[in-house]
C-alpha cells in the first residue's frame, strides 16, 4: 500500500472514530435531555399552586396538574385555547381590564394582582413573569395563580370585626381609652369630647392630659387607684371628679382592667368613663329632700302625738266629765218617776220619760264616740285574716239573736286578708250589722259578703237586698252621726260607717258604696297589700 493511500486510510479510520464518539455524545445529550425535561415536568407538575405558560398571545402551552384540579377542565381542553377564554367570565373573547399579562405585555416586567378566578371560584394573586428569547422579545409567559379565598375572607371578617368593635367605641356615650403598657394611647373614644371639653388629637398628643384633668381634691385618690391597677389583673372602679376644658366639675365613674393579648403578653390598661354628674346631683337633691321629709315626719310625728294626747284627754273629759251628768240626770229623772208618779200628771211622767230616754241615747253616742276614737289610735297587728270565717261567726250571732226572721246569708269561701283581725272584725260587724238591720222590713232577707277582682285588685264586698238609700246622699254616709234613715225606723248611733272608714283608711284603702232606694245596697272596700 502507499504511503499516500495508507494515509487516506488512516484519516477515513479517524473520521469513522470523530463520528462515532459524535454519535456517543449525542445520545449522552439526548439522554441528559429527557432527565432534564422529565425534571422539570416533575418540578411544574408538582407546583401546588395553579400554573400555565402561556405565549405572547395569550394561548396556553402547558398546565400543571393544579390547574386541571382547580378548574375541573382537562388538560386537553385546556392547552392551545387562550386563557381568557377558559378561565374568566364564559364568553369572553378578550383578555379582561385588570388581565395581569396585559400589564406584563406593556412593561415587560413581572405584574402581580389580585383577581376573581371564575373557573376556580374564588381570589386569586396571579402574578405573570414575561421569559424572553435571544433577541430580547417576549416568547413565553409564566402565569402563577395563588388562592387567596381564605385569607381573603379572613381580612374582610377581621375589618367587619373591627368595624363592629369601632362603631360599639366610637358610638358610645361613655368616654373609652386604651393605654399602652408604655402609656401612649393606643385608642381614645370620641365621647371624649362631650365629657371634657378636650377632643381625642388632645389626649393622643398629651396622654398625661387624662391626670391633668383630675380634680385636685381627687389627685391622690387617682393615683393610689393608677398604682392599685397597675400591680393587680382584676377590675378597679373608682369615682371622683375632673376638671373639663371650660372650666366645670364634672363626676365621673371610671372603671379600668388590664388586658393581655393571645400569649398572655400585657396589652396595657383598658379603661371607661361614664359622666355621672347628673346621677350626683340627683342624690345630691335626693339627699336634701330626704333631710327634709324626714324633719317634716319628726314635725308631723310631734303634731300627731300631741293629737293623740288631746284626743285621750279629750276622750277622757267625755268618759268621766260628761258621763257623770248624764248619769246624774238619768238618775233624778228615775227618781222623780218612781216616787213621785202620783203626784205627776200624764204629761210630766211623759217629759221625764223623754229625758230618760235623751239620756239613755246621749249615753250611746258617747259610747259610740269614744269606740271611734280608739279604733283611731289603736296599734295594729298585721297577719293573715280569715274573712270568711269571721263573717260566719257574725251572721251566726245575728242568727241567734232573732232566729224567727227569714235571711238567707251566703259567705264566700276561702276569702283572706292581711291586716289587723280585731278591727277588720269590727268592719264586718258594722256592714253585715247594717246589712241585717236594713233587710229587717223585708219578707226575705238576702245578704251576701264576697271578694272578687276589678282591674287587678282585690275587692271586698257585703251586699243586701234592704231598705237602700238615694245615692244622692252617698257623701253624707260615712260621716260621724250622719244618718240617711230616722231612728224611729232603723235604730242606731250613725257612727258604725264612719269607724268602718277610719279602719279602712288605717288599712290603706277605700271604702265605698252602691244602692237604690228599696233595692238594697253593696258596701265595697280594698285594703292595701302587704
Amino acid at each position: 500500500m502507499t504511503i499516500e493511500l495508507q494515509r487516506e486510510v488512516e484519516a477515513l479510520r479517524a473520521r469513522i472514530r470523530d463520528y462515532e464518539l459524535r454519535e456517543v455524545e449525542c445520545g449522552l445529550v439526548h439522554q441528559e435531555l429527557t432527565r432534564a425535561q422529565r425534571r422539570w415536568e416533575g418540578i411544574f407538575q408538582g407546583i401546588a399552586h395553579p400554573t400555565v405558560i402561556l405565549d405572547a398571545n395569550h394561548v396556553v402551552v402547558a398546565a400543571n396538574r393544579a390547574v386541571v384540579m382547580a378548574s375541573g377542565v382537562s388538560e386537553e381542553e385546556i392547552v392551545g385555547r387562550k386563557c381568557y377564554e377558559i378561565f374568566h367570565n364564559s364568553g369572553c373573547t378578550e383578555p379582561q381590564h385588570s388581565c395581569p399579562m396585559e400589564k406584563m405585555l406593556r412593561s415587560n416586567c413581572v405584574k402581580t394582582v389580585e383577581m376573581e378566578a371564575d373557573a376556580f371560584g374564588g381570589v386569586y394573586l396571579v402574578s405573570c413573569t414575561p421569559v424572553f428569547d435571544e433577541g430580547g422579545k417576549v416568547d413565553k409567559v409564566i402565569h402563577i395563580a395563588t388562592d387567596i379565598t381564605a385569607r381573603k375572607r379572613a381580612e374582610e371578617a377581621l375589618r367587619e370585626s373591627e368595624e363592629r368593635y369601632r362603631i360599639v367605641a366610637d358610638y358610645s356615650s361613655d368616654w373609652d381609652f386604651w393605654l399602652a403598657p408604655d402609656n401612649s394611647l393606643f385608642y381614645v373614644s370620641p365621647a371624649c369630647l362631650d365629657i371634657t371639653g378636650y377632643a381625642p388629637e388632645e389626649f393622643y398628643a398629651n396622654p398625661q392630659l387624662n391626670s391633668l384633668i383630675v380634680h385636685p381634691d381627687d389627685m391622690e385618690l387617682m393615683a393610689r387607684h393608677n398604682e392599685e391597677a397597675q400591680t393587680a389583673n382584676e377590675r378597679h372602679a373608682m369615682e371622683l371628679r375632673i376638671i373639663t376644658k371650660t372650666g366645670e366639675t364634672r363626676w365621673i365613674s371610671h372603671v379600668c382592667q388590664t388586658v393581655y393579648d393571645s400569649e398572655g403578653r400585657s396589652r396595657g390598661r383598658r379603661a371607661s368613663n361614664r359622666d355621672i354628674t347628673a346621677l350626683k346631683r340627683a342624690e345630691e337633691e335626693n339627699r336634701r329632700l330626704h333631710a327634709e321629709l324626714e324633719q317634716r315626719v319628726k314635725e308631723r310625728t310631734a303634731q300627731l302625738e300631741a293629737a293623740n294626747r288631746e284626743l285621750e284627754s279629750f276622750s277622757y273629759s267625755v268618759s268621766h266629765d260628761l258621763r257623770a251628768p248624764l248619769r246624774h240626770i238619768e238618775g233624778f229623772a228615775n227618781i222623780l218617776m218612781e216616787d213621785y208618779a202620783e203626784t205627776l200628771d200624764e204629761t210630766a211622767r211623759g217629759y221625764l220619760e223623754r229625758v230618760v230616754r235623751a239620756t239613755g241615747r246621749m249615753e250611746e253616742l258617747v259610747a259610740a264616740l269614744l269606740k271611734l276614737a280608739r279604733y283611731t289610735r289603736d296599734y295594729m297587728t298585721f297577719e293573715q285574716v280569715d274573712m270568711s270565717g269571721i263573717a260566719r261567726e257574725i251572721a251566726e250571732e245575728f242568727s241567734k239573736s232573732e232566729p224567727r226572721r227569714k235571711v238567707a246569708v251566703t259567705i264566700q269561701d276561702g276569702v283572706r286578708a292581711t291586716g289587723d283581725a280585731r278591727l277588720l272584725r269590727v268592719v264586718l260587724e258594722n256592714l253585715m250589722g247594717n246589712a241585717w238591720k236594713f233587710t229587717g222590713k223585708v219578707d226575705e232577707g238576702i245578704i251576701e259578703f264576697g271578694r272578687e277582682m276589678r282591674e287587678g285588685q282585690a275587692v271586698y264586698f257585703v251586699r243586701d237586698n234592704g231598705a237602700g238609700f238615694d245615692m244622692a246622699y252617698a257623701d253624707k254616709l260615712f260621716s260621724a252621726f250622719r244618718r240617711l234613715h230616722g231612728s224611729d225606723e232603723f235604730e242606731g248611733t250613725g257612727i258604725g260607717l264612719a269607724t268602718v272608714r277610719r279602719i279602712i283608711h288605717r288599712h290603706g284603702g277605700e271604702v265605698w258604696a252602691d244602692a237604690a232606694p228599696n233595692q238594697g245596697a253593696t258596701f265595697s272596700f280594698t285594703l292595701s297589700p302587704a
